[in-house]
């Protein structure tokens, strides 16, 4: 066998011995969403303060009503650091409208504003995985920095104003970790100076908002 003949030989031996390939795609996907929060109201979030006589309204200044109470309750499915807040449904028609706290209750036939209302929790009636008391919070950033809520007595929902929650705390100065989150919660309603209504005819409170669990 001549040299020729002997690298002849190795190449295809060599060739023999390669290995060749298909190949597939491998994608790999998912979500991993933090524990589902769900907040819910004791009587159904219906606070019906039924008829009012224009007789019971102040002429010259705002008239306060009260709701009964409701248990305002967050459930997770396991321990989550959250806010909340409110949405107003009928955002633009709170006499306040400058205000960050107050939600509307709609306008009259003349388009005048009837009045306003707090989504108004207890302070005192917190409880959180069965502790309390509960470090109330508040945020205008986004939850980039977090204070004490100033009012000792109430914690006044916000209306869905850009940046601004609540959070709630067990020990930090910061949102805690909660499962089960429940408090007292009422509507403390004000309606318009009789002066600035005009009641010829019925005059229908049509208040609407709901309650936001944001993660954080």
């Amino acid at each position: 066998m001549n040299i020729k003949q002997w690298i002849a030989m190795s190449m295809a031996l060599g060739c023999s011995t390669a290995v060749f390939a298909s190949t597939t795609d491998v994608i790999v996907t998912g979500v991993i969403k933090p524990a589902a929060c769900t907040p819910s109201l004791s009587g159904g979030g219906t606070f019906d303060f039924g008829v009012i006589s224009a007789a019971e309204l102040k002429q010259d200044d705002t008239t306060h009503f009260i709701s009964p109470i409701q248990q305002l309750a967050v459930s997770c499915d396991a321990p989550t650091r959250f806010a909340l807040r409110g949405v107003d449904g009928r955002a633009g028609t709170s006499r306040w409208s400058a205000s960050k706290i107050h939600f509307g209750l709609g306008t009259n036939d003349l388009d005048q504003k009837i009045g306003g209302y707090f989504l108004q929790t207890l302070a005192s009636t917190y409880v959180a995985d069965g502790i309390s008391p509960v470090t109330r919070l508040v945020t205008a950033n986004n939850g980039t920095s977090w204070g004490p809520d100033s009012n000792s007595s109430f914690s006044h929902l916000y209306n869905g104003t850009e940046g601004h929650f609540h959070g709630f705390s067990v020990g930090a100065d910061v949102p805690s970790a909660i499962k089960q989150l429940t408090a007292d919660l009422q509507i403390d309603m004000s309606i318009a100076p009789l002066k600035d209504l005009t009641v010829n005819d019925d005059i229908t409170i049509d208040g609407a908002s709901t309650i936001e669990v944001s993660y954080l």
